[in-house]
């Protein structure tokens, strides 16, 4: 009788490890001085907006098929209405080795590229696809939707993505009915062979369609914002331990013809625009972690349908230094100009120094699958 209740008890507890779902933990701490000059005044504020906490859990199903939820809390910017704390991603993930179905709040594809930034959001208005429901107070509501999203990959390289997203709307923010739809193809090196410094490391296009109001319009696609986006990150010296990468997007909007003057921000996303945004970098590795980078970047935007010359230029240059264990300090400097309408919204000039501290820490508990992408990875990151 005992050696039958010791097999039960061996068996519930082998029946209870495969059961036990694997746990991820990732934190990312950013913490910057700003110190800003711009045409009015000066100011020198603390900011740790960016700052946040992500928790998963994955489970293996009962076929080839896994599933994983996702809980994140995010500290936004300080001058937004989003309160304390922002949920930037809870989201539900379901995927095999060629199919990926997301459900939820996450990152929208409204950007095809990480550039290394010290925030995602530091040059938002050259490198987003900009969302037409908001009124701009706050970059979360360009950044962030809640989705529904199907994936499939060809010969591990290739990603072909349909995706369906509700964006905030600040003139309505009851509404959750989807308001935007697109479509994206990406090429991309899979981590693995990183190493191998292959000369296109991702090439990608994506377009995006909003259901806009449009007045005198009743057709939903003639009354729609689009816009399509090229993006592309190339290796320029194929070396394992000297990266030098040059990243570069273009985001062409195919806004309203009848908007000729700004008089609000739903005008500056809704008038046509170019933007192209790039950077060169150079990063030094050293035992496959990275040591220090240093990064040249800038932009361009143009609103050629307005009846004033108006557009709007950035350039940025920054450095990081890794001192220890995913801890890094680091010296950013940002100008940005605007010209005509675009000045009376964000003002004629600023330029901006950040100097930052940066901590990301991930673990996996219970470990049972291969990394197709770490948890850290669902988020902005300037050294990849």
């Amino acid at each position: 009788m005992k050696k039958i209740i010791y097999v039960l008890v061996f068996i519930t507890g082998v029946v209870n490890a495969q059961i036990t779902p694997e746990f991820e933990v990732g934190a990312k701490g950013v913490f910057s001085g700003n110190f800003n000059i711009n045409s009015d005044e000066s100011s020198a504020v603390t900011d740790f907006s960016d700052t946040q906490l992500l928790l998963g859990l994955r489970q293996k199903l009962y076929n080839n098929w896994r599933a994983q939820f996702v809980l994140g809390l995010q500290f936004p910017d300080a001058n937004s209405n989003l309160g304390e704390v922002f949920y930037n991603n809870i989201f539900m993930r379901i995927e095999d080795e060629k199919n990926i179905v997301k459900v939820g709040r996450t990152l929208a594809q409204t950007n095809l590229n990480q550039f290394p930034t010290l925030r995602d959001d530091d040059a938002i208005q050259f490198t987003y696809a900009l969302n037409p429901f908001s009124d701009g107070v706050n970059t979360q509501r360009d950044q962030y939707a809640n989705v529904l999203e199907y994936a499939h990959i060809f010969k591990q390289r290739y990603i072909l993505s349909l995706h369906g997203e509700n964006f905030h709307n600040s003139l309505n923010p009851n509404d959750f009915k989807l308001n935007s739809m697109g479509l994206s193809f990406m090429y991309k090196v899979p981590f693995s062979q990183k190493w191998d410094r292959n000369i296109i490391q991702e090439i990608g296009l994506s377009y995006n369609n909003y259901f806009t109001d449009r007045p005198g319009y009743s057709d939903d696609f003639k009354s729609s914002i689009k816009n399509l986006v090229f993006s592309s990150t190339l290796n320029l010296k194929p070396d394992p331990i000297n990266f030098i990468d040059f990243k570069l997007q273009a985001i062409q909007n195919f806004g309203w013809d009848e908007i000729t003057a700004l008089t609000d921000y739903f005008d500056y996303t809704r008038t046509q625009s170019t933007s192209v945004f790039g950077t060169l970098r150079y990063m030094k590795r050293k035992q496959k972690r990275p040591n220090y980078q240093f990064m040249l970047g800038g932009g361009y935007k143009s609103l050629s349908n307005l009846n004033m010359d108006s557009d709007q230029f950035i350039m940025m240059a920054n450095s990081f230094y890794r001192m220890g264990e995913n801890f890094d300090v680091g010296l950013q400097y940002r100008f940005t100009s605007n010209n005509g309408y675009t000045k009376t919204l964000f003002g004629k000039n600023e330029h901006r120094i950040q100097l930052a501290l940066v901590y990301s820490f991930d673990k996996i508990f219970n470990k049972q699958f291969g990394d197709r992408d770490q948890i850290l990875n669902l988020e902005h990151s300037y050294i990849k």
